[in-house]
């Protein structure tokens, strides 16, 4: 799934039926998961506005822009790997989401990977590519 970062957070292309499958696992947690306290440990911050993100209207023939946080985003990965978890069987699974736990977790996977690529590297403490005195180039040994 395609993930880019914008001026104001990420932006997500999702076909027409995973926004769907987004809307409808976000009810399918609300019921199985009915106090507002649990869903917030679960979901972080970010979860309090997914049924409004999911929400949006869109044309139904074509693959859309979602513009959202990084949080509302890791949510929506949150959510998603909950429910598999949740409910195991794919009958019972499909009978509360409407999708296949497969596409689910294609769904999760494509979150993961695409805020994954879109959000920049955190800088590691173990490199030493970048000396104290801020030239670039390896240390040699003893400096």
């Amino acid at each position: 799934m395609p993930v880019s970062r914008t001026g104001g957070g990420l932006e997500a292309r999702l076909a027409p039926s995973q926004l769907e499958l987004l809307r409808r696992a976000t009810e399918a947690f609300d019921v199985l998961v009915p106090d507002p306290q649990e869903r917030r440990f679960v979901l972080g911050e970010g979860g309090a506005g997914l049924v409004a993100l999911f929400a949006v209207e869109h044309d139904p023939n074509h693959s859309l822009s979602l513009s959202a946080t990084e949080p509302q985003l890791r949510a929506a990965h949150a959510l998603l790997t909950t429910l598999l978890a949740m409910v195991p069987s794919e009958r019972a699974f499909m009978e509360r989401v409407g999708f296949f736990r497969e596409n689910a977790a294609g769904v999760a996977l494509g979150l993961r990977r695409g805020v994954g690529a879109a959000t920049p590297a955190e800088p590691d403490a173990s490199d030493t590519s970048a000396r104290s005195d801020g030239s670039a180039g390896s240390r040699e040994p003893g400096e």
